[in-house]
């Protein structure tokens, strides 16, 4: 112990060499820790062991502040894809009078190509039974009947022979809703009146 007081004592006596300023340019003061007695066990030794911190040196700057690191902002859930988002925006005046114009071209361009109806314009001579029978009578009673697809055109009364005239009759049908049968039945089912008939033209219209 004498030794370490003598080795105490050179210390302070040369600390007490420098002058005032020259002290406080070295900085905050050092604690020192007092020797651990040999006889104290290893153990106990390091657990009373206390950090000895370094003198500042005139040139060592403060630590800059250690900045923790920004939390990460979470992202925006993803909207669902039922949510009701307007992908397109909100439809215009005009582009409501447009897809209008387009529906009503396109309905044009159907109907247009819709399949032509076959329609024949057809010539028929009736002959009657004799120079008695009333022709006019009879084209009354022929352009009363109505049927789908029949249409009565114009009518002439041909002089024959002997003071006899048959009945030219034009009629206009539709080919799928009558046939020559249909008319053959319709005209001389007045048989009062009709004693044949003969189809002169038969034309696609």
């Amino acid at each position: 112990m004498g030794n370490d007081n003598s080795a105490l004592y050179r210390w302070i006596k040369n600390i007490a060499s420098f002058s005032e300023a020259e002290r406080k340019a070295w900085g905050a003061p050092v604690k020192i820790t007092p020797p651990v007695a040999a006889a104290q066990p290893a153990a106990t030794a390091k657990a009373e062991e206390k950090p000895v911190a370094k003198p500042a040196t005139p040139q060592s700057k403060p630590a800059k502040p250690v900045t923790p690191p920004a939390k990460p902002v979470a992202a925006p859930a993803k909207a669902d894809a039922d949510d009701d988002v307007d992908l397109f925006g909100e439809v215009t005046e005009e582009e409501k009078q447009a897809e209008e114009a387009r529906k009503k071209a396109e309905a044009d361009k159907k109907a247009a190509k819709k399949a032509v109806i076959a329609k024949s314009s057809i010539l028929i001579d009736i002959k009657p039974w004799d120079d008695t029978t009333d022709l006019k009578e009879l084209v009354g009673k022929l352009h009363a009947v109505q049927k789908d697809g029949l249409v009565w055109g114009d009518h002439k009364l041909v002089p024959v022979a002997f003071g006899v005239k048959k009945l030219q009759q034009l009629i206009v049908i539709e080919d799928d809703k009558v046939s020559s049968d249909d008319l053959e039945e319709t005209i001389t089912g007045f048989e009062d009146y009709v004693q044949s008939m003969d189809i002169v033209a038969w034309n696609k219209i």
